[in-house]
């Protein structure tokens, strides 16, 4: 069988050449996927991806389970209030430390612990120097607004509607922190906060309040429902048993 055509001017495939040359590319790319997943596959058994939200405390959860499987590299990857719920769902990380409200079409959800609620105010405002406020005391005040957030996200962190059924006064759209703290000193809103992040940007231009007769927060480590892996079913062992023995997020 030729492969070749050969001239004193060129050198071709011919039509069996080219055929093989076709199939050669084929299953090249083939061998080289089957690789890629064998590589992966192997990898997921000795590694394992933990997202976290600003300020969940998830030491003694990992330290739990990196203890019982010493040999898993343990990484971790920040996720924000726009993309916690996605980031799960399209296995950007295994697991997840997050805050509700968060879109659950596909996850399964164990609750760990809640956290207090504060307002952050400027340091001169007339509530500032309360040892608690209650939402009505807020009435009137612009609330910013979280960007890209689910509706579900902003209605509870913004606490909209109130109680008696009122609607609060919009303010500007925050993306971070860091314009939170900004907008709250420049007196252009207050905004609700965990009280653990709160706790990491302390000010002495912001005071940060607690609301007294709001729902806390609420922490839960979030996995996806279907093909749940053993080293993320080691993770939501080893949250449960944190959680039994007290010594889970706080």
């Amino acid at each position: 069988m030729d492969l070749f055509v050969r001239t004193s001017w060129e050198v071709a495939l011919t039509p069996a050449g080219e055929q093989l040359c076709h199939d050669a590319r084929r299953l090249l790319a083939e061998s080289q996927a089957t690789l890629e997943r064998a590589r992966r596959a192997d990898e997921a058994g000795r590694r394992l991806t933990v997202g976290f939200m600003l300020g969940t405390d998830m030491t003694a959860v990992v330290q739990r389970f990196t203890d019982r499987h010493p040999g898993v590299e343990v990484r971790f990857e920040r996720l924000r209030w726009w993309n916690h719920g996605q980031a799960l769902r399209d296995g950007r990380v295994d697991a997840g430390f997050v805050r509700l409200p968060v879109d659950s079409e596909g996850l399964s959800l164990l609750p760990l612990n809640t956290e207090p609620i504060v307002v952050a105010l400027p340091a001169e405002h007339a509530l500032a120097a309360r040892g608690s406020v209650g939402i009505a005391d807020l009435a009137g005040e612009a609330v910013l607004r979280y960007a890209e957030a689910t509706p579900a996200w902003n209605a509870f962190w913004t606490v909209d509607p109130r109680p008696d059924g009122s609607r609060p006064r919009q303010g500007p759209v925050v993306h971070d922190m860091e314009e939170i703290v900004e907008y709250v000193r420049a007196g252009r809103g207050v905004v609700f906060l965990p009280a653990p992040v709160a706790a990491g940007y302390a000010r002495d231009d912001i005071a940060y309040v607690p609301v007294g007769d709001i729902p806390p927060g609420q922490i839960v480590l979030a996995w996806q429902a279907a093909g749940r892996s053993p080293l993320i079913a080691a993770l939501v062992d080893s949250a449960r048993d944190s959680v039994r023995h007290g010594t889970g997020p706080r």
